[in-house]
């Protein structure tokens, strides 16, 4: 973490004592010279002694050993490993094009013998200690190597360089400590970051973890994992990728989630951890630890994409809203609103040509031009009343607020969409989502635009592969892809319309993420970026990850110059197109980075208008070539024009070139004539060079081409830099003229905008001044200009960059507005002139420090809203995966009816229950609102009495009130009309009342209480004629005892009588729960003994009907594992089923009294190892462990053990019961989440009551997920003792299975989402994944529930469905 120093005393001690940084690298440095001290001895060892170390080092791990103690020898053997398996091992790789001529004459003879016994060996097939490989690995990653051939190589190729070396450098090291220690390396570009993630997992796989290595896209993925697969490979490790669904069968990723170490994307990591609690069986589960993870590019994920959810999202509406007529009537609205918007437009342009103007007067350097200026100022601010006026003529169908892309209908655009529409009004019940969706298409037709905020591009489908032309989303910040994401709310649906590409239906939320907390469930997390240190400090606070910036193992040499400042945006374009002129005339390559997909377009344009120069874009529409452009980016004369973050992850490595090649490149651009020669000397090439550009340079000299051509070489040259430092220096015209050349040539270096000066014969583009960077613009970021500045200059490579900037600039309106410009107009600055000084450049990243305090915050907010749903997710996964892993499911289930219960007792027998009964039987029959508290210890004639006097003052209250509504009281200081109509219409439906309204309009003031009169009297001959028969019923004092023995019996199918429930509630020494508990516990048992036999008996019957021989086998062998019953094929046969079955049951039933599952759980749990395991269980039940079993971890192993003798043991009643649980969970967690999003749409509105929607939001959602626990429970008691499990129908091969529909309550308990309902998210944008076929539709063929015989017949179509 970045420290706050102490002004003055702070840098003082700094200087004395070095920064807290260099006080970490200087630690850090010790223990690099103690590795190597070591490498001599390393060195010596043979690959098989270096792979043998890794179970060494994890006894003495296991033993005790700190890992500070081993961490010197561990990284000794890591550099060792390193330099042979990913380097040296090359020279035997076809495709590296080695030539062993450059060894030693014993060396080439290593090399030939090597060769010929790896050219014996097979193709190794990707298991085992290959694991994670997708194809066989050749010979030469097999083949032990002789340490003298390694000495020989290294002998050859004393430089650590690709492909032959890959010693990591000392800087390396030091990154892969900070790594290996849970801190964040800060590390320069181009430092070999690809290096030093495997060096730190060596560690953590030392002691006993799983790491994760996190990258930023599915190529680097790969690319990363193969690169290094030979090092883990021969230090005794797997290192396996993972990839996206349509990439990677599920299987081949299950594979690679066993290896040691696993690359993958952030969305494929958080995905997996979502599909998993998804899953409906734990062997279908892929993701088993998240133990230890190393991010890429950190600052990157943890920062820019924090806040964003990764999502797994289901269809949201069952039939399809009506986009494409939302989109129909969008296109006509916009084109009927083209003659109003033209005027606009010409409104705009009038208003900006007024503002321009009055800038072209204060900053014109010709005064005379003055006149003339003010006379156009004047005739536009005269014409602009006039084109409003026009304007103002045509309708106006609906309005837009482009800066927060917004759009709202009219009134005479409502109207008009309805005509158009042909549907009746917007406002009536199958119209009601018709206005919202049109707003989204015209948001979709005017607001957004292609290419600038979305592009189309063929994306393959993440289960399919198949690749449909897609809305892709632009990122506003990098000008990348976003591909996944969509917009919410329907305005993703109406930019598809638009674009007339497949509509995707909207989606809801089903399981979600935030990449922030997913990447704190890691136990260790630790990353590497080129740029972090701006962000320490909330590194440190959320992440409690420190960050520590690591020197780079050359001295940087890239010149990073000043800011350069303009007035207006226009010219700082211009200059910027100027500037790239220069350098690629030059031959510099040159990155240009922009903010938007829309200004890299721009940029384009102008530079192939203005300049003619060949060069490439990219940004998001060739996201798929990123690498490729990239690579070549460095290349003689390359000019890149690219989004800021675009090729991130991948080095632009600096060409080589000829003379020849590099007389072309001036030919082409006119700079040289075709005299000039390769053997020329550099003297020649300057003459040359600067006679054929002179005529076009020095034409304001009065120069020309003739002149140019006879003048002495030396003049000509001097006329060229006395130019030139006119042009870029700061020096006076006087000054320039008593120059000499050499100092002008000084003087022009410091600049850095000139090139001409130095003109050479260059070897290289390192020689000619490496990469050039061009800022276009501030980003609000410090560490996204430092991204971009850090692709120049990469391994003390040589380089330059410089942004540009102008007052009309986003970050600069923030803080340098109208005001500002105005202050540097009077000051004399004029519209062209630019600006450059340090503290400009100073100045600029304050304002960048402010907003990037903002930003922080908004993350940190994000992060606090998300706090309630992660500790929802938590709590509500971790029971899910105790389900599915059948750990101690009865108990649970017995938790649920405990609790239950309890609910039910507080209830009913609460002393007040009778009277809130009474109360709400009140309302019902009356309607009318009663406390209970006016009803309690009353009898029967008392209650009675007492409701109808109640109900009376109740009624004449809400007949006032609602008076007022519909006649105007004098009295009151508010006018309103008399609604006649509407007070007729409520007098009749509300009182069978029928009103005069003429005879109310002509009457006087005395009209109100007439009124009042006559319906106060018809609501109290109602209420008095109203029948309360039910009232005896609330005065018995046991009423709520006979409704809790009801409730046991609906819910749990037994009796209690009524006389025990009041026993046992007056005695103090009795519960009320006990005696029901104790009556559900000998349910339970019987349930026991009698589902597995029902369930075999219906199987063995069914499957009599085509082979009894089988059946009856089947039944044989079942007997006698299950009940310890000897029955024979022909007993059975001859025994009559009813009598079977009573048998079979009474077996079960001993063995369930006798606890023999204790027993067996005992002996299972006391095997040494998985084999002795798996032995023993095949013994008792015919199945042995599961393959997940077998890579589990010892803490978890017992569980496993528990969970799988009791599957074993009782397997239809476990199975039942995990089916009933994961569908009512899985149900529940479906609507709670969907409840989840509208809550964040509405709780904004909180703060209009003086409340903090933050802190609403987490009581609310607390009382949301303790609402869903509560009738999770009661959905689960209500089938688990009803429902039973019937064996799978066998089907014909053309027949179809019947569709399964979700329980009947679960539908009518589901929310339903409202026409229009927003579903925007305070998170902001969202990574939608694949998931799964959610809900009850995806229940496994065996078990499934059948229903018992009902009880009585109100609960049969309860129990048919459950």
């Amino acid at each position: 973490m970045a420290s706050a120093e102490i002004p003055v005393v702070g840098p003082l001690l700094s200087k004395v004592f070095g920064s807290r940084n260099e006080r970490i690298v200087k630690r850090y440095t010790t223990r690099v010279d103690a590795i190597g001290a070591l490498e001599t001895e390393t060195r010596k060892l043979t690959d098989t002694q270096l792979r043998a170390k890794l179970d060494e080092f994890r006894t003495r791990y296991d033993d005790g050993v700190k890992p500070d103690d081993l961490l010197v020898e561990v990284f000794a053997v890591a550099r060792e490993v390193m330099d042979r398996a990913v380097g040296i091992r090359n020279i035997f790789n076809p495709e590296s094009g080695f030539d062993p001529s450059v060894l030693s004459e014993r060396g080439q003879q290593l090399f030939a013998e090597t060769k010929a016994k790896i050219d014996t060996l097979e193709p190794a097939e990707p298991e085992g200690q290959y694991l994670g490989h997708t194809e066989p690995i050749p010979g030469y990653m097999q083949a032990e190597l002789p340490n003298e051939l390694y000495e020989a190589v290294r002998e050859a190729y004393p430089e650590s360089k690709p492909p032959f070396r890959a010693r990591p450098f000392d800087v390396q090291l030091i990154g892969g400590m900070v790594l290996g220690q849970g801190k964040i390396a800060e590390m320069k570009t181009g430092e070999g970051k690809t290096i030093v993630a495997p060096l730190a997992t060596y560690m953590a796989t030392v002691q006993r973890q799983q790491v994760h290595v996190v990258t930023v896209n599915d190529y680097l993925v790969q690319r990363d994992r193969d690169w290094t697969f030979p090092f883990f490979c021969w230090l005794g490790l797997t290192a396996g990728a993972i990839h996206p669904m349509h990439m990677q069968p599920e299987e081949v990723k299950r594979k690679m989630y066993r290896c040691d170490v696993v690359y993958g994307t952030t969305s494929e990591f958080g995905f997996d951890y979502l599909r998993d609690n998804m899953k409906r069986n734990v062997e279908q589960q892929v993701q088993r630890k998240r133990q230890f993870a190393i991010v890429d590019e950190v600052d990157s994920t943890l920062i820019d994409e924090a806040r964003t959810p990764l999502i797994i999202s289901g269809q949201a509406h069952d039939e399809q809203p009506r986009y494409q007529l939302a989109d129909q009537l969008a296109r006509q609205l916009v084109d009927m609103q083209r003659p109003w918007q033209e005027y606009e437009d010409q409104v705009t342009h009038c208003k900006e040509t007024i503002k321009g103007l009055e800038g072209d007067i204060r900053q014109t350097r010709d005064k005379s031009q003055v006149p003339e200026l003010q006379k156009k100022l004047k005739d536009a601010q005269a014409a602009l009343p006039e084109i409003e006026s026009k304007r103002d003529q045509h309708p106006q169908y609906y309005e837009l607020e482009p800066e927060r892309k917004s759009a709202h209908l009219t009134h005479d655009g409502i109207a008009e969409a309805q005509k158009l529409a042909g549907v009746g009004s917007f406002y009536v019940d199958e119209n009601m989502d018709i206005p919202h969706l049109l707003e989204q298409a015209l948001r979709a037709h005017a607001v957004y635009t292609r290419d600038k905020d979305y592009i189309v591009m063929d994306v393959p489908d993440r289960m399919t592969g198949r690749a449909d032309p897609t809305i892709v989303i632009v990122d506003t910040n990098t000008g990348r892809p976003m591909i996944g994401r969509q917009w919410s709310d329907g305005l993703h649906q109406a930019v598809e319309c638009k674009e007339a590409v497949p509509i995707k239906p909207e989606t809801q939320t089903v399981a979600s993420v935030t990449v922030q907390n997913f990447f704190k469930m890691y136990k260790s997390l630790s990353g590497m970026t080129g740029t972090a240190d701006t962000e320490a400090q909330e590194f440190h606070d959320i992440y409690s990850l420190d960050v520590v910036s690591i020197p780079t193992n050359k001295p940087i040499a890239r010149a990073d110059h000043d800011d350069l400042m303009f007035l207006r945006a226009k010219d700082k374009w211009e200059c910027i197109v100027d500037e790239i002129k220069e350098f690629h005339d030059a031959g510099r390559p040159i990155l240009v980075g922009t903010t938007s997909v829309e200004k890299s377009e721009m940029i384009s344009q102008m530079l192939t208008r203005k300049h003619n120069i060949e060069h490439s874009v990219l940004n998001a529409k060739q996201h798929e070539r990123e690498a490729n452009v990239v690579e070549d980016a460095g290349q003689l004369g390359a000019v890149m024009i690219a989004t800021n973050m675009a090729g991130r992850g991948t080095d632009i490595k600096l060409g080589k070139f000829t003379r020849e090649q590099y007389i072309e490149h001036l030919l082409k651009r006119g700079l040289a004539s075709r005299g000039l020669k390769p053997d020329m000397t550099e003297e020649e090439l300057r003459e040359n060079v600067y006679r054929k550009i002179a005529p076009q340079v020095l034409k304001s000299e009065g120069i020309n081409k003739r002149e140019a051509e006879s003048m002495p070489f030396d003049e000509l040259e001097h006329a060229l830099l006395r130019f030139w430092a006119n042009e870029y220096t700061w020096l006076s015209p006087k000054a320039i003229d008593s120059t000499s050349a050499e100092d002008l040539r000084t003087e022009l270096d410091k600049n850095g905008r000139c090139l001409m000066h130095r003109l050479r014969w260059f070897g290289n583009i390192e020689d000619l001044g490496g990469l050039h960077v061009i800022g276009t613009e501030r980003h609000e970021s410090r560490r996204i200009d430092n991204q971009l500045r850090g692709r120049s200059g990469r391994q003390g490579d040589n380089g330059s960059s410089r942004f540009f900037v102008s007052l009309e600039d986003d970050l600069m309106k923030m803080f340098a507005g109208e005001t500002t410009m105005k202050l540097l107009s009077r000051l004399g600055m004029k519209e062209g002139d630019a600006i450059e000084h340090p503290w400009l450049s100073k100045n600029v990243e304050r304002a960048q420090k402010k907003v990037e305090e903002r930003n922080f915050q908004i993350r940190k907010n994000i992060l606090e809203y998300d706090e309630v749903m992660e500790h929802q997710r938590q709590r509500f996964y971790g029971l899910r995966q105790r389900v599915l892993e059948g750990q101690q499911v009865k108990d649970l289930i017995f938790e649920y009816i405990e609790d239950v219960v309890d609910d039910a007792i507080a209830e009913y027998l609460d002393p007040e229950f009778s009277a809130i009964c009474a109360a709400e039987y009140a309302r019902e029959q009356l309607d009318c609102s009663i406390l209970s508290d006016r009803l309690k210890g009353k009898d029967a004639d008392q209650m009675e009495m007492t409701i109808r006097k109640l109900a009376k003052e109740d009624v004449a209250a809400n007949i006032v009130v609602t008076l007022g509504e519909y006649i105007p009281d004098d009295s009151s200081e508010f006018l309103m009309e008399f609604d006649s109509a509407g007070l007729h219409n409520w007098a009749k439906n509300r009182f069978g009342v029928e009103l005069d309204t003429g005879d109310l309009r002509e009457a006087g003031p005395g009209v109100r209480r007439e009124v009042q009169d006559r319906l106060e009297q018809a609501a109290f001959e109602k209420i008095d004629n109203a029948e309360l028969s039910e009232i005896p019923l609330f005065a018995d004092r046991n009423y709520g005892a006979e409704r809790l023995a009801k409730w046991v019996k609906t819910k749990f199918t037994f009796d209690i009588a009524v006389e025990d429930i009041i026993k046992h509630h007056k005695d103090d020494q009795l519960e009320v729960r006990d005696l029901i508990i104790e009556k559900a516990r000998d349910l339970y048992s019987t349930r026991e003994a009698e589902f597995p036999v029902e369930y075999i008996m219906q199987n063995t019957m069914q499957r009599a009907m085509q082979d009894p021989s089988a059946a009856f086998e089947a039944l044989s062998k079942w007997a006698r594992n299950r009940a310890g019953v000897e029955l024979n094929p022909e007993s059975i046969k001859s025994t009559p089923p009813a009598k079977m079955r009573t048998q079979l049951i009474e077996a079960m039933r001993k063995r369930v009294d006798n606890d023999d599952l204790t027993d067996r759980v005992n002996t299972a749990l006391a095997t040494e190892s998985d084999d002795e395991l798996d032995e023993y269980l095949k013994s008792q039940f015919d199945e042995g462990i599961t393959e997940r079993m077998r890579y589990l971890e010892e803490d978890d192993r017992e569980d496993a053990i528990r969970a799988r003798v009791e599957t074993l043991a009782r397997p239809e009643l476990v199975q039942f019961e995990q089916m009933v649980l994961i569908d009512t969970l899985d149900q529940a967690w479906k609507d709670h989440l969907y409840e989840m999003d509208q809550l964040r749409d509405s709780i904004g509105f909180r703060a209009i009551a003086q409340t903090d929607p933050k802190i609403e939001y987490k009581r609310e959602g607390q009382r949301m997920f303790k609402s869903m626990m509560k009738e999770l429970r009661e959905r689960v008691t209500d089938i688990i003792f009803k429902a039973r499990i019937a064996p799978p129908q066998r089907q014909s091969p053309m027949q179809r299975p019947p569709m399964q529909r979700p329980p009947q309550q679960a539908q009518q308990q589901r929310p339903q989402r409202p026409a229009g309902a927003a579903q925007s998210n305070i998170m902001g944008s969202s990574i939608m994944g694949p998931g799964l076929s959610f809900g009850p539709a995806q229940r496994p063929q065996q078990p499934k529930p059948a229903p018992e015989k009902p009880q009585n017949p109100s609960q049969d179509a309860e129990n048919q469905d459950s």
